[in-house]
């Protein structure tokens, strides 16, 4: 009897675990922010910054709104968190496998030099979490795009 109920226990649990895993894919966008790290190069406070997530069906799961300039970068600093406004209807199923991109919209000449984390939380307490190192946006190149969320 010992076995057997032991047997139950783990296929119950192997059901409650898948449950789980797509109830997770299911999970709705609940907020969202970006963190930079300024490194050599400086963003001059007049450039405006445009933040986009985007979803895998080209959607916008989230942004900055509204689009602003968020001061000067000074060189080597921690600048943010800039909240994202988002789209509380996105799955997070959605967002797998979407991109994201950061923008500059600069008055004239602009090299920034910068890493950042994007955070997205959803509603059931998960989150995704991206971030590279060493990005340059510049007034000839102005937008640094990242995938595969």
């Amino acid at each position: 009897m010992k076995h057997v109920v032991q047997a139950i226990v783990f296929i119950v649990g192997l059901q409650l675990l898948v449950g789980g895993a797509a109830a997770h894919e299911t999970a709705k966008l609940k907020d969202g922010h970006i963190e930079f790290k300024t490194e050599s190069k400086g963003k001059k406070p007049s450039t405006r910054l445009i933040i986009q997530v985007y979803c895998k069906d080209g959607t916008i799961a989230a942004k900055n709104d509204p689009i602003q300039t968020y001061g000067e970068f000074k060189h080597f600093t921690d600048n943010g968190p800039i909240a994202l406004a988002v789209d509380g209807a996105t799955a997070k199923d959605n967002v797998k496998g979407g991109y994201h991109m950061i923008k500059i919209d600069p008055v004239g000449e602009e090299n920034w030099a910068f890493s950042y984390t994007l955070t997205l939380n959803f509603d059931d307490g998960t989150h995704l979490v991206y971030g590279r190192n060493h990005r340059l946006a510049s007034q000839s190149d102005p937008v640094v795009r990242g995938a595969n969320l």
